[in-house]
């Protein structure tokens, strides 16, 4: 029996070892699962969930529109978009329970319409029985690279008084995922997450702040949102 599973599962293996790029030495990989397993944590960012592709057992959370999320392809390598069912709010509390890496036995269980090839930071969120899985980049090449993505998603301190503090109609719009003119920069990382880049010029007061790769970039003035260039 062992030995007809093994010869099932020995095309998938092999295919799983072609298409991973993952170039995290194994000494980080047992480091990252020692260290950041474990953790109890607080969003800091609305996130969006939904069902991870085809795993329906699991929900994906991810800081990105589902226009931006490109983990599953099509075989004529169209991009596959998520489908989302709610926004978990700045401050959710959650629980690193696991980060798995993606080894040719992994990726042979994983289902097939999944982001196979990455590595998965299993969460626990109160409320849902679900595991909560955050996909990291197949770039990561350290453990710094593995906790900096963390710390995209990840606070030490609640920022649930920040969200509060908010006027109502701002809080909405955090809770909505979306940006307006006069946020303040804080709120502006609650909504959309920490930039992957920023311009700043400080004898004009403003800093240039962009998402992926320039998908989406905004100007804040003296650390309020002046202008959203989509």
């Amino acid at each position: 029996m062992r030995h007809a599973l093994l010869l099932l599962l020995a095309p998938l293996l092999a295919s799983g070892c072609a298409q991973s790029r993952l170039a995290l030495s194994e000494a980080d990989q047992a480091r990252a699962r020692r260290e950041l397993t474990g953790e109890s944590r607080f969003l800091r960012v609305a996130c969006n969930v939904g069902p991870l592709f085809s795993d329906t057992d699991k929900a994906l959370l991810i800081d990105r529109p589902a226009n931006e999320v490109d983990l599953v392809e099509e075989p004529d390598g169209r991009p596959i978009r998520p489908t989302f069912e709610r926004v978990l709010a700045p401050g959710t509390p959650v629980r690193v329970r696991d980060i798995e890496f993606p080894t040719p036995l992994v990726m042979a269980q994983r289902v097939l319409v999944t982001p196979r090839y990455h590595p998965w930071v299993y969460l626990e969120v109160e409320g849902d029985r679900r595991p909560y899985v955050i996909v990291l980049p197949q770039e990561v090449k350290s453990f710094e690279d593995v906790r900096a993505e963390l710390e995209r998603y990840f606070a030490a301190d609640d920022p649930r008084p920040a969200l509060s503090a908010l006027a109502p109609d701002l809080r909405e719009l955090v809770l909505r995922k979306e940006v307006a003119p006069g946020m303040s920069a804080r709120a502006v990382e609650m909504a959309w997450g920490l930039p992957d880049r920023k311009v700043i010029d400080r004898p004009q007061a403003t800093e240039d702040w962009y998402w992926n790769g320039g998908k989406r970039h905004v100007i804040l003035r003296e650390d309020r949102l002046d202008q959203i260039d989509r």
